[in-house]
């Protein structure tokens, strides 16, 4: 079972790595399944057997590639170093990733800020625990969370369409100092 998923994997993986390379010289909506599976030397049946339709495979290929790294073992101690990894990410693959970001950005943001939110209901209790500041409630817990969750799906969805300027090193960097701020108010209040 175990060899199974590791060749089903390899296979979207493979398709995956077809549609980023099809994307960095063409738009999204030129790119067809015949395309992706020519590109990956694979049938287009064996396509569908995984994915449904291509945006299926580009929310997987964003998932794994971006998701996955950021949300995997997630904590206050390693916040800053995963995100940097997101913005190193997503500008070495400037291009394939600002024209990811164009298709269906509304759909996209609100599941990354669900998923970061989820994940960061945790990182806000470790937060509170370490800086000495009780919650008052799990649902407080939950708003803080989603807080954050949203404002930085909205920092990395706004540096993606701003071109991706700043090296991954300065966002990072300013997200720390967001956060470091935001400790700062809630010590004095």
């Amino acid at each position: 079972m175990e060899q199974i998923s590791n060749c089903a994997m390899r296979t979207k993986r493979k398709m995956a790595d077809a549609l980023k390379e099809l994307m960095k010289t063409n738009s999204f909506d030129k790119i067809t399944i015949s395309d992706i599976a020519n590109y990956s030397k694979i049938h287009r049946q064996t396509f569908y057997y995984h994915f449904q339709d291509r945006y299926e495979l580009l929310d997987w290929l964003l998932y794994q590639e971006l998701l996955v790294t950021l949300l995997t073992d997630l904590n206050f101690q390693n916040l800053y170093d995963k995100l940097n990894q997101l913005f190193t990410t997503m500008r070495t693959d400037k291009k394939f990733y600002q024209n990811a970001l164009r298709i269906n950005t509304e759909e996209l943001s609100r599941y990354v800020s669900r998923v970061a939110t989820e994940q960061f209901t945790d990182v806000v209790k470790e937060l509170g625990a370490k800086s000495g500041v009780e919650s008052v409630d799990h649902e407080s817990d939950i708003v803080i969370a989603e807080f954050f969750g949203h404002g930085i799906s909205g920092v990395v969805m706004s540096w993606a369409n701003r071109g991706m300027k700043e090296n991954p090193e300065v966002m990072t960097q300013r997200i720390q100092n967001l956060f470091n701020a935001c400790k700062q108010v809630s010590l004095t209040l």
